[in-house]
């Protein structure tokens, strides 16, 4: 199966060398800015203007200008532009590309438990000028390629894991604990695929239960500890994004775009729209067409 299709998400480091890789995302619409996704990646959301929310796992965070979001190895989270002027950076780091070759304290204390995914970071830092400094720094010299460009930006994440380990530590998994969270996403992957490409349709739960091949209990316990929300509330995000976009960029009246959502019931689809989104769909493309 092809792993780009599935909320499992990899990609190759541009420099096969250097274990960072650093790229500017600007977004001028509301709506999803990526699709839900996992990795082994740690990764860094630095949001420079606007507004967003930002899911991981079952936390949801409003974030603004000077947020800096971290996201665990492993961790399911999706981004939501709250504006259309929403600029931020995406900071991705393969925590083993800064081992060395000798084995010492540094690394059996911290590198290969954070490696291993076994320390889990609290995801939001605001208001911190040390991180926030040594992000400015990072991306500044990873973007000039000054001579010793590479040294400066490994000296800088060493630094933010400092200061994360010092003050946002969220939890210390078991290796028991750590398996038991990478086998969950591993039974769910197809799952999740089955979703993402059937969520205009009609799905069961009784359907995705016997697809897992585990009983509907144990299936909406474990599907609630990955994404922190039931079946239902995932498939209705999922229509939600799609109502966003055709909103957006159709003509397609309200009834029309309920019923391309996977909606029967455009009462229904209008209240969870507005249970999400806190604005009615119709006055959600009112804003929208006034800002043009």
């Amino acid at each position: 199966m092809n792993k780009s299709k599935i909320n499992y998400y990899y990609k190759d480091m541009p420099d096969k060398n250097f274990f960072v890789d650093i790229f500017e995302v600007k977004v001028n619409k509301l709506g999803a800015t990526f699709e839900e996704n996992w990795h082994e990646h740690l990764q860094f959301f630095y949001f420079i203007q606007g507004s967003a929310l930002i899911r991981c796992n079952y936390k949801s965070i409003h974030v603004k200008a000077g947020d800096f979001i971290i996201v665990n190895s492993n961790e399911l989270h999706y981004c939501e532009s709250l504006c259309d002027n929403l600029i931020y950076y995406i900071i991705r780091v393969d925590l083993s590309f800064l081992f060395s070759s000798q084995m010492d304290s540094c690394q059996t204390k911290f590198m290969v438990p954070l490696a291993k995914n076994l320390i889990l970071f609290k995801n939001l830092v605001r208001n911190d000028k040390d991180i926030l400094n040594c992000a400015d720094k990072i991306i500044e010299e990873y973007f000039s390629k000054r001579l010793g460009y590479e040294l400066a930006v490994k000296a800088y994440i060493y630094e933010v894991i400092v200061l994360l380990l010092r003050k946002y530590v969220e939890k210390v998994l078991t290796a028991g604990q750590f398996n038991c969270r990478v086998d969950n996403l591993n039974r769910l992957k197809n799952i999740f695929l089955y979703i993402n490409e059937n969520f205009t349709e009609k799905i069961t739960l009784d359907e995705i239960s016997e697809m897992a091949h585990i009983s509907k209990e144990h299936f909406c316990r474990t599907f609630k500890q990955i994404t922190g929300r039931s079946l239902t509330n995932y498939i209705n995000n999922l229509r939600i994004q799609k109502a966003d976009s055709l909103l957006q960029e159709t003509d397609l009246n309200i009834t029309e775009i309920a019923l391309n959502c996977g909606f029967s019931d455009v009462n229904y689809f209008s209240r969870i729209y507005k249970k999400v989104k806190n604005v009615s769909p119709l006055n959600f493309r009112k804003n929208f067409c006034s800002n043009l």
